[in-house]
């Protein structure tokens, strides 16, 4: 419900009573401060499970370190890496797509694929999400080649690319104003029977759009209505 605070002090008021507490109840309050952005009144929570021999697990760094990659603490967010392997608690896939994500989102792929070569030396096997945070990376830094050919690498290594995978490219390649390219990559999702959506309509109707392509942009808005896709105000605008 958002009432993290009033969860906070049911952790105060339960303490010695009916039930000792938890993880389990420390996670729960933690992952709510994180996603509140209250990082630092996680950190002290984390330091309260400790001093009461509670032992954090793999959920309580997640959510730590997904709270300091959203307030922009990257550093601190991957110190908690490396804090969980001393305490032999081991990251999970969900672990590094929240740190790939974060470098990524900064324009740092090289540290984000340093980290996938991290993960896989753990035997943790990357899934579509970190991939395609992967693509996103080198699209926001205008390495367009590289995401593309990752969408090929991840294919043959048996990862099924998703919507967003092709989103992500469609719009990366728009924004380069490789627009050919961004309407064949749309031509063969719907051939592998992944249906755009409409982040994927509004990427490749923008770049027609600024190609001077109107006409297709239009046709691809009725396509669009056929599919049962609602425009929204984006699309309208495009339009």
């Amino acid at each position: 419900m958002g009432e993290t605070r009033a969860g906070m002090q049911m952790l105060g008021k339960i303490e010695g009573k009916l039930v000792r507490l938890d993880e389990v109840m420390y996670n729960t309050v933690i992952d709510s401060l994180c996603k509140d952005k209250c990082v630092n009144d996680a950190y002290e929570l984390y330091f309260e499970m400790i001093a009461k021999r509670i032992s954090p697990d793999v959920v309580t760094f997640n959510s730590l370190i997904y709270g300091f990659c959203i307030v922009g603490q990257l550093k601190k967010a991957s110190s908690f890496l490396n804090e969980m392997m001393l305490k032999n608690i081991y990251p999970d896939v969900c672990t590094f797509a929240i740190l790939v994500n974060a470098l990524c989102k900064e324009g740092n792929v090289k540290e984000a694929k340093n980290l996938l070569v991290v993960m896989m030396k753990e035997g943790v096997i990357p899934d579509v999400v970190v991939y395609n945070s992967l693509m996103d990376g080198y699209c926001l830094v205008n390495e367009v080649n590289k995401a593309e050919h990752m969408l090929g690498t991840i294919s043959r290594m048996g990862v099924a690319p998703n919507v967003w995978s092709y989103s992500i490219m469609i719009n990366g390649f728009c924004k380069m104003k490789m627009v050919n390219k961004a309407s064949s990559l749309f031509n063969e999702m719907c051939c592998k029977g992944i249906a755009p959506d409409t982040v994927t309509y509004n990427s490749l109707i923008g770049g027609l759009c600024k190609s001077g392509r109107i006409s297709h942009a239009g046709k691809l808005v009725d396509e669009m209505h056929d599919n049962g896709q609602l425009a929204d105000i984006f699309t309208r605008l495009l339009h």
